[in-house]
């Protein structure tokens, strides 16, 4: 996918989530202008929103772990593998952290007058070169009130009038989401993904009796969340 396929991708899944239909998405930035939003969406209910799209990297040294991914994948195509994603409470808070901060200094830059609401959508455990590694997170100890401690504080300042943390792939279906009025909330959905399949697939991991069982089923996950994706 291209770079605004794939914003587009995360966005409707954004969307999806929020239970929003989008009349239409467009590329504010094809004419080689840089408007400090990725995706223009118009809404079913004539709002326009700006949505600027980020991934994050929950790792000390930025862009490592993504690199080594991307070389795996180069040096064996066909060949499914396994990294281990991010665990580390404070080290996930520190990069979302930094994500947003290092966004709100673009918005700075731009006035959105062409939008009725400009929002950022931080996406995770999104599946990559057959392993989710360099953008996963584990969510189960991540909580609302850890969120506002590291985050709101930037938000509040920002232009930005909602903000989204929004897992593809992870061990539940979370979602956090932010505005100036209620700060971070945390969602934990179960629906048919997560409470059956994907519940079942988490299970799965846990009985893998060989590393080859294990990097599989990893696989096959990402390719069905990348078909997802593709499909809107």
């Amino acid at each position: 996918m291209s770079k605004f396929e794939r914003e587009t991708a995360l966005v409707l899944h954004l969307l999806s989530r929020l239970e929003l239909t989008a009349a239409s998405i467009s590329d504010p930035n094809s004419d080689g202008r840089e408007t400090g939003i990725d995706a223009l969406v118009q809404l079913t209910d004539n709002r326009t929103i700006g949505i600027q799209v980020t991934e994050v990297d929950p790792f000390v040294a930025r862009g490592v772990t993504r690199a080594k991914e991307k070389k795996l994948s180069r040096s064996a195509p066909n060949k499914p593998y396994f990294m281990w994603g991010q665990n580390d409470r404070s080290a996930i808070l520190n990069a979302v952290a930094h994500g947003i901060e290092r966004k709100v200094q673009i918005a700075e830059r731009h006035s959105f007058r062409f939008v009725d609401e400009v929002w950022l959508l931080i996406c995770a455990g999104v599946p990559e070169h057959g392993a989710v590694a360099s953008t996963f997170i584990m969510t189960p100890w991540l909580s609302a009130d850890d969120m506002n401690l590291s985050t709101d504080h930037l938000l509040q300042a920002s232009k930005y009038g909602r903000c989204f943390l929004l897992p593809i792939l992870g061990v539940e279906r979370s979602f956090y989401y932010w505005s100036k009025t209620a700060r971070w909330r945390k969602s934990v959905q179960p629906d048919a993904a997560s409470s059956g399949p994907r519940e079942a697939y988490v299970q799965s991991l846990l009985s893998a009796s060989s590393q080859q069982e294990f990097d599989l089923l990893v696989a096959e996950e990402c390719q069905m969340i990348l078909r997802e994706m593709r499909q809107g």
